[in-house]
């Protein structure tokens, strides 16, 4: 049951991902993490998501490089613990 809200949740977090900061498929570099907040660069294998999904959703890893940048959701009503949001890793310079 866990499992499932944590899913639709990562799901939700995508789609909302998406819209806010749309991935750049013409990346071809590993480019970086916006700064400020708290932003991770890290694989899209060590989030346990399969590479056919990861390269589905531009925000995740739109320059199909395998990373993306993650931001941990705490404190957040409604929200399980251990989510996170997460945008492609396309921030330059």
């Amino acid at each position: 049951m866990v499992a499932r809200r944590f899913g639709a949740a990562v799901a939700v977090l995508a789609a909302t991902v998406a819209v806010a900061f749309p991935g750049a498929a013409s990346a071809k570099s590993i480019g970086g993490c916006p700064t400020g907040d708290d932003w991770d660069l890290v694989t899209v294998e060590s989030l346990g998501i399969p590479p056919d999904t990861a390269s589905g959703l531009a925000s995740l890893d739109g320059n199909r490089d395998g990373w993306t940048c993650i931001m941990p959701l705490v404190d957040v009503p409604g929200i399980p613990e251990g989510a996170f949001i997460f945008r492609d890793n396309t921030v330059q310079g």
